[in-house]
């Protein structure tokens, strides 16, 4: 019976029904029930096909956010960054357009917004849009008062200069708030924000990692129209094998996981041309992007460059891998295992290398590798999952997509 539940909850939020779990779906279907005094599960299935109000309900029980302010810092740095190096004179005549999907209860959005005043950036100089499937977290983010588990990480000096101290929480400071809109609305849905102007930036970071195949799919289409010709692209980690064969191109900061949205061919451009945005082209200016020698044409040979000597370390090859430089990368990688033997992180770079490469039977092979060195290697099952869902075999995606989940919610054992 749980099947149906997952089910349903796919079609609604494309959740991956082995990213719950079993016992948690089954525990927050029999909570709703005991809420909806019910106790048949057949009949509750029913009261879900017929109540959208219910089919919500249930939705805000399973969207159990893990946010706090600046997280994985990487992302704000290269937006801060890029404010102080490039988007100086960019607004002249229209602000800088921001979207933040999902996002959650806020934390994210005002993030951005803040990295954007710490850059001397003016509310009126940018706009962010703040999207989420939760009327919940919305309202959350919307009152914009926080306790101290939101600010993890966050320098004092920052939070007393952005929010004000009532009682055991952080309140946001109004110059931070105005410069952030929140929207309900479902990724899932092809035509959502279709009436607004693609955006300059869009972060939509660990949305990807949780969806099925098919879900994925249509997500990745519509943030594909989201961001404008020229504009940013922010994911998470484990997302960035997802948009390495599509119109984006990664660019160097290490740790940001961000890509430039670039010109593509006449099959995307027709495609483009279907939907009802209005067309955009980014006020942000070009900026340096890594090499493409991650989407050069098999057989063709990279212009040469200056290999780093031997005994590098994996650092090393991880910031080869950042620039672009995917086959100087994979030689690292490769020339770091003959000289130290086996190793799950220099197997599980190896094997992103490859992926970016499109050599995905050897790809396989090393996150294969990685996963027998550690078990626990959540790139590397993230990678695998990703590469039997492009071979068709979506019952060993599942199995891993589920064993992702298991890792990220059970810590290491000290």
């Amino acid at each position: 019976m749980m099947t149906e539940f997952g089910k349903l909850l796919a079609e609604t939020i494309g959740m991956n029904p082995g990213v719950l779990g079993g016992k948690e779906l089954a525990r927050v279907v029999r909570e709703r029930m005991s809420i909806c005094k019910l106790e048949d599960e057949e009949e509750y299935l029913a009261r879900l096909r017929s109540s959208s109000q219910e089919k919500e309900a249930l939705v805000e029980a399973v969207v159990i956010p893990e946010t706090s302010f600046f997280r994985d810092k990487g992302p704000f740095a290269a937006l801060d960054q890029h404010a102080r190096d490039e988007w100086g004179s960019a607004w002249r005549s229209e602000p800088l357009r921001i979207l933040s999907a999902p996002c959650s209860s806020g934390e994210e959005p005002y993030s951005i917004a803040m990295a954007l005043m710490e850059a001397g950036l003016k509310p009126g100089e940018y706009e962010i849009d703040a999207l989420d499937i939760s009327r919940a977290l919305l309202r959350k983010a919307e009152r914009a008062a926080y306790t101290q588990y939101s600010f993890r990480g966050v320098p004092a000096s920052l939070r007393s200069r952005y929010f004000e101290s009532v009682g055991n929480q952080f309140v946001l400071k109004d110059q931070v708030r105005q410069g952030v809109r929140f929207i309900r609305g479902n990724l899932l849905d092809r035509h959502v924000l279709a009436g607004k102007l693609p955006y300059d930036v869009v972060f939509c970071r660990n949305l990807l990692i949780y969806l099925g195949a098919e879900a994925r799919a249509r997500v990745m289409s519509v943030i594909e129209r989201l961001v404008a010709r020229n504009g940013l692209l922010f994911v998470g980690h484990a997302e960035t094998s997802c948009f390495l064969a599509a119109r984006f191109a990664p660019l160097n900061p290490r740790g940001a996981f961000h890509f430039r949205k670039v010109e593509a061919g006449p099959a995307a451009s027709q495609s483009s041309a279907t939907t009802t945005s209005p067309s955009r082209v980014s006020v942000l200016p070009p900026v340096q992007i890594a090499p493409q020698s991650q989407v050069a044409p098999r057989g063709t040979e990279p212009p040469p460059r200056e290999m780093p000597k031997p005994g590098s370390s994996i650092e090393a090859a991880r910031q080869l891998a950042d620039q672009g430089q995917l086959s100087e990368a994979a030689a690292m990688c490769e020339r770091l295992l003959r000289e130290n033997g086996a190793n799950a992180d220099a197997y599980c770079l190896l094997g992103v290398v490859l992926h970016g490469l499109e050599d995905l039977q050897r790809a396989e092979e090393c996150f294969d590798r990685a996963i027998y060195l550690d078990e626990r290697c959540h790139d590397a099952v993230v990678h695998l999952a990703l590469i039997k869902e492009h071979k068709g075999d979506a019952a060993g995606a599942e199995v891993l997509w589920r064993r992702a989940d298991r890792i990220q919610q059970q810590p290491r054992a000290l």
